[in-house]
């Protein structure tokens, strides 16, 4: 009987603390570009990109040949969900039977990365920020070099 009280006082302090899912910290412009120049990527400004949306403080993308991956502050984490959940469902749209999915969430955070016809597809947002990419599987590992950097 006492084990069963210490397994459920060790739960019931996990619900009040949390258990996983914890928190990330946020990535700045600053970080993605040095994680973008360590790895070779050339780094530039795209704001121009969205001229007509008030609700982005701040867009860049690094380029390396054909793979670009951004990176856009939010005004507000809402926005930032949307438009992921947005992104999710567009890749969601080249998804055959040899497709594989992931997901990693927490507190401030969710990643979503998924590998489908060729293509690997990522996007992970941690509170307000977003980074994001969608290129041929075989530059996969260019991009989770610059994710695992800045801990996306």
């Amino acid at each position: 009987m006492k084990r069963v009280k210490y397994l459920v006082a060790i739960f019931m302090c996990l619900l009040l603390v949390g258990c996983g899912g914890g928190k990330k910290e946020v990535g700045t412009v600053d970080s993605f570009e040095s994680a973008a120049v360590e790895n070779k990527f050339m780094f530039l400004d795209n704001l121009g990109s969205y001229p007509d949306v008030d609700y982005i403080k701040e867009a860049k993308k690094a380029i390396l040949d054909s793979t670009v991956v951004e990176m856009i502050v939010y005004k507000d984490e809402k926005n930032a969900k949307k438009v992921q959940e947005e992104q999710i469902e567009n890749f969601r749209t080249i998804k055959n039977t040899a497709t594989t999915e992931h997901k990693d969430d927490g507190g401030n955070y969710y990643k979503f990365w998924m590998v489908s016809n060729g293509y690997y597809m990522v996007s992970s947002r941690i509170d307000n920020t977003l980074v994001f990419c969608k290129t041929q599987l075989e530059n996969k590992e260019k991009v989770e070099a610059i994710l695992k950097k800045m801990n996306y």
